[in-house]
């Protein structure tokens, strides 16, 4: 009796080592290049991967920043001077405008645009080509827009490039600017207005707001005659 109960515990005892050897090699199978493991291999807290995933998302939405936040990022802005200069097309017309950003004499900031059309010497003096005072996106610091002369494809509409300033102390284009035909910011209701002439006798008037990222949203298109 005694010889069959030692002998039925060795049984189980290599069973159950046998048992977890089967376990470990199949997991190293599975864990080889080009295998994958289906949802009985692992468990899946789905309440923990959603709030993983939710959190993330949080993350990636800029908080509006504090009085004190603000406060030093106007600061920040301040400290910036901006300079401009033209590429000539030939002799006597511009076709480029340059515009370098500096703080503490070094050049921190430079961008390049081409103009509407080309601008003589003697015009391009007569106008203000550097908007670096208003705030476009109503975030409590200035931004900046570069003047790019006048489309006069069916009416005369100014035309401009413009920067925000980010919370990350660098300025970053607002690539649609570049599309609007006399834009005009409201502050009072915080959107943006372009108009451009449509038809013969229509004008176009589209009304923006901020959305994330700082990218316009069109919210309103509204059609008058264009003599009014």
């Amino acid at each position: 009796m005694k010889r069959m109960t030692i002998v039925t515990i060795v049984v189980v005892a290599l069973v159950a080592i046998l048992f977890v050897g089967c376990k470990y090699i199949r997991g190293q199978i599975l864990d080889g290049p080009g295998m994958e493991r289906d949802s009985a291999d692992y468990s899946v807290n789905k309440d923990s991967d959603n709030l993983t995933r939710q959190e993330l998302t949080e993350d990636t939405i800029e908080a509006e920043p504090t009085d004190k936040e603000l406060e030093q990022y106007v600061k920040e802005r301040q400290q910036y001077r901006f300079e401009y200069q033209f590429i000539k097309a030939d002799d006597e017309d511009f076709s480029s405008i340059v515009v370098k950003g500096y703080k503490d004499d070094k050049v921190v900031f430079e961008c390049s645009h081409e103009l509407v059309a080309n601008v003589s010497a003697e015009t391009a003096a007569d106008n203000k080509w550097i908007n670096d005072t208003e705030d476009i996106n109503f975030d409590g610091i200035p931004d900046l827009q570069v003047f790019l002369w006048y489309d006069t494809r069916g009416q005369v509409a100014k035309m401009y490039a413009a920067y925000v300033w980010t919370h990350q102390n660098i300025f970053k284009e607002v690539e649609q600017w570049k599309d609007l035909c006399n834009p005009q910011i409201h502050p009072e209701s915080k959107t943006v207005t372009a108009n451009y002439r449509s038809d013969i006798n229509e004008r176009t008037l589209e009304t923006y707001k901020w959305g994330d990222d700082n990218k316009l949203e069109l919210i309103n298109t509204e059609k008058k005659n264009f003599f009014e």
